[in-house]
């Protein structure tokens, strides 16, 4: 139970300096000193290009700052003007979003107006030297490796394929399956049925990865395994002598992303460890698991997925990882479709099913097929020959549809023959 009786949530806030270098050990140094229970995100990696650092910052819903009292006990006296001026004091900027306190930040733009307007004004106008073309793909989307663990047949990685126009890889491993590709364009979410569900996407590009888990009914949700990885806390938690508030500290930094919410309306859907795909997400500092790779894994297996398909989701060889289904047209991939029967259509956790089996059954003995196709041709024309009216509509029907099945059906006798 937390001990302050006040609402507060994390703000993340970003602080810079005016000539573009590392504002990160100021910064901390001023949050330790007001003792504000705060994190830095991307605390020890390298400064680089980067403009600004982001820090953690709790705020309550009155637009104050929690700090800790000498007793380590929290308090929310502190407000956000005071502590931006702390920043400037440090000619450090810091860009911290409370409502109703923004006067600060308004003032600062409007200091920098006239600068910003001379600045403007000096540009010169759009000539020789402005309208040198830009590389034709500057504006390419990048390449990104999706693998999407889900209950999907392999009917889905043949639509796939064709609509993207990509090699998909499908693997199945128990009632799960893994399709696998690389493309520029957006995925789409293709199910057969709910059964299908949940998708769970992990996409890798080379600056960033992300996974995308659909549940059915609440769209699509975002996590990213990397944002927090190197977030460490600005105080000591150890330190604190009063657990409640060490508690608090940590929750804060933890949770305070709002990640375990959006996981525990995941999981009222479907299966999911909340706890474990937390400490995916969460601060390697403060309990997440530790490294890029063994975070991504460890998220997937939090739904249940085996690991050989986890295993083969990281293989980034050119091999195939299990069948390999390839752009053929909308034709042939509704024909081939047609052709592999419902148990390729079919979720794999209804594989089990008496339809499904039954249907299976049939499909691994052609010639029974053939006759029962065969035996429905010749009901159709009977019905059609003695009947007139509605009751002959349903023997045309017949008839096509044992003639679609027996074309069908010889064709799988031909291939397993062939093959």
């Amino acid at each position: 139970m937390l001990q302050n009786s006040f609402g507060v949530h994390v703000s993340y806030a970003s602080v810079d300096r005016g000539d573009g270098s590392d504002p990160r050990t100021v910064a901390t140094d001023i949050l330790a000193r007001l003792r504000v229970p705060a994190g830095l995100r991307d605390a020890t990696g390298e400064w680089g290009d980067r403009q600004e650092a982001v820090l953690a910052i709790p705020v309550t819903d009155d637009g104050h700052v929690l700090t800790l009292s000498g007793d380590d006990r929290v308090e929310s006296t502190l407000t956000a003007a005071d502590l931006r001026v702390a920043f400037q004091q440090q000619q450090l900027t810091l860009w911290l979003d409370v409502d109703g306190d923004l006067d600060l930040a308004f003032d600062a733009d409007s200091e920098h107006e006239e600068d910003s307007q001379a600045a403007e004004e000096s540009i010169p106008p759009m000539g020789a030297e402005r309208d040198a073309p830009l590389e034709a793909d500057a504006f390419d989307p990048p390449t990104v490796r999706v693998s999407t663990f889900s209950h999907r047949g392999p009917a889905v990685a043949r639509i796939l394929a064709t609509a993207l126009g990509a090699t998909v890889d499908h693997r199945e491993s128990g009632d799960w399956s893994l399709q696998r590709l690389e493309t520029s364009d957006a995925t789409g979410y293709w199910v057969t049925s709910r059964a299908d569900l949940p998708l769970v996407e992990l996409n890798r590009a080379d600056s960033a990865s992300w996974f995308e888990v659909t549940v059915g009914g609440g769209g699509v949700v975002p996590f990213w395994t990397d944002a927090e990885r190197d977030t460490q806390a600005v105080l000591d938690i150890d330190a604190i002598t009063v657990p409640e508030t060490a508690e608090i500290y940590r929750r804060l930094l933890t949770e305070g992303d709002g990640s375990r919410d959006e996981l525990l309306e995941v999981a009222a859907r479907v299966a999911l460890d909340v706890d474990a795909a937390h400490r995916a997400l969460i601060p390697e500092s403060l309990g997440g698991v530790a490294g890029e790779r063994a975070r991504q894994r460890a998220f997937i297996a939090a739904f249940g997925v085996p690991s050989d398909l986890i295993d083969a989701a990281f293989d980034d060889s050119a091999e195939p990882v299990g069948r390999r289904f390839v752009p053929v047209g909308w034709w042939i991939a509704a024909r081939e479709t047609a052709i592999a029967g419902i148990g390729e259509v079919t979720s794999l956790t209804r594989r089990q099913r008496p339809l499904a089996r039954l249907a299976d059954a049939v499909r691994r003995r052609p010639v029974c097929g053939l006759l029962v196709s065969l035996g429905e041709l010749g009901a159709g024309m009977w019905v059609m020959s003695r009947s007139r009216g509605a009751v002959k509509s349903v023997g045309v029907f017949l008839v096509i549809d044992a003639m679609i099945d027996t074309a069908i059906w010889l064709t799988r006798i031909c291939r397993r023959r062939r093959g």
